[in-house]
């Protein structure tokens, strides 16, 4: 099978890239699921620290291939199960294609690790969606975005109903999506959804920054610290409150809790190892 993403590894950081640069890296089944794979890989791997996501040539996502998204997906056991059937495209079975890669934006927003977005050119639909997922969204300046979903008759799906809701406020995610107007880094950036907007050429260097900056960082507290936050977008005050307090002692109890006492004793940058 074609590798349409890409994996790469370096101190921590696991830089994980869209590759179809031809279609501005329209996603398609096969991609989807190799995604999948990636996300789950980097969750589950203690030695990766940061997950950087970024595409392939001009463009960061273009959204859902449709060309390719009445196909049945190869990978997915009850659409092939279904495929011989005239009738396997029942909103039933297509909804099970679908829910079996939403999972990459669940990941990407609740993996128990930092996650970037590194963006230039198109992002579009499901990529934006992808975007919105990460924690960080580095932007370049030829950045462009659309929630596109109207403009082809579709409602949307990867949980951007659910993200820009929180990301831009409920007011301006119903602008993006009912009228699905193009939007350029700059307004991105005005909206809060950019990090850090900078030159192009500067895209990757900005990156790389940020994810050497957390990979050194606590990775215990990390994991705590976005659990709390993921609690918060849902959760009564009260229960975020009780969360909070447990996730306190467990990180006061780390080595590296221990280790930002000696550091601040003897007046050095605290070492963290994720213990």
């Amino acid at each position: 099978m074609e590798e349409v993403v890409l994996r790469s590894f370096d101190a921590g950081i696991l830089t994980v890239t869209l590759n179809r640069p031809e279609q501005l890296n329209a996603m398609t089944w096969p991609m989807m699921g190799q995604l999948l794979a990636a996300l789950r890989d980097a969750a589950a791997d203690p030695a990766v620290r940061v997950v950087v996501l970024t595409g392939a040539g001009r463009g960061f996502c273009s959204g859902g291939d449709i060309r390719t998204g009445e196909q049945v997906d190869e990978l997915d056991p009850a659409a092939v199960k279904w495929s011989g059937d005239p009738l396997w495209k029942t909103t039933e079975q297509r909804v099970s294609q679908v829910l079996r890669y939403v999972e990459n934006s669940v990941l990407l927003h609740t993996m128990a690790k930092p996650t970037i977005a590194m963006v230039r050119g198109p992002c579009a639909g499901a990529g934006l969606c992808l975007a919105a997922a990460c924690d960080f969204r580095i932007l370049s300046e030829t950045a462009v975005f659309t929630t596109v979903f109207a403009n082809v008759a579709r409602s949307g799906d990867y949980g951007g109903s659910y993200l820009l809701h929180h990301l831009v406020g409920p007011a301006k995610a119903r602008e993006l999506y009912l009228l699905a107007d193009k939007f350029d880094a700059k307004e991105a950036d005005r909206l809060g959804l950019a990090t850090k907007l900078v030159p192009d050429a500067d895209l990757e260097t900005a990156t790389m920054a940020l994810a050497q900056r957390l990979a050194k960082g606590p990775a215990i507290a990390y994991r705590y610290i976005k659990r709390n936050l993921n609690a918060a977008e849902t959760g009564s005050f009260r229960d975020v409150l009780e969360m909070e307090a447990m996730n306190m002692m467990r990180c006061s109890a780390t080595e590296d809790a221990r280790e930002s006492g000696r550091a601040f004793k003897e007046r050095r940058p605290p070492v963290f190892k994720g213990m």
